[in-house]
């Protein structure tokens, strides 16, 4: 019976770990996704895109258009992008493997620039922000209750079996 439920919780463990590590390919697909409507000249935002990749599309635009609209600064904004957005891919892979660091780094992390989008007074940005970290945080601590409802199944797995007394 109680094998029964920690079947059980081991699979709501895994959904809830799973759908928070996941969020962050969300954040670096809607992220680049945004970079790249930037960088080709539109205006539309994703509100899970990250502030900091938005800051830097910011500033590429500004010193390309001192340029003249040379495309120099937004090509070396863009790559600034890809790299703080394959940041996050990393953070989303490693957490998938059942890394617990990286999920709880990439949740601070985005809670730091969840800060930059308070700082400029993004209400929206702020909000969205903290819609994906109570999702974070839920699939974290579930990840460390997942780990350790592991070991002790693993531990009931090689205790030798004994057999009722009659």
């Amino acid at each position: 019976m109680e094998m029964d439920y920690d079947n059980i919780r081991h699979a709501q463990l895994v959904q809830h770990y799973k759908a928070g590590a996941n969020w962050f390919y969300w954040i670096a697909g809607l992220s680049i996704i945004t970079s790249l409507i930037a960088f080709f000249g539109g205006g539309i935002q994703f509100i899970f895109s990250l502030g900091i990749t938005q800051i830097i599309d910011g500033v590429a635009a500004y010193f390309s258009a001192q340029a003249g609209g040379a495309a120099g600064a937004k090509v070396v904004g863009l790559l600034l992008d890809l790299i703080i957005t394959g940041i996050f891919v990393l953070f989303g892979w490693l957490a998938n493997q059942k890394q617990i660091w990286a999920y709880l780094i990439g949740a601070i992390v985005f809670l730091m620039d969840g800060l930059l989008s308070l700082l400029s007074g993004e209400i929206i940005s702020v909000l969205a922000h903290a819609f994906v970290l109570f999702f974070l945080i839920r699939g974290f601590m579930a990840g460390r209750e997942l780990l350790a409802l592991e070991k002790v199944m693993a531990q009931q797995a090689a205790a030798p079996q004994t057999e009722p007394a009659l």
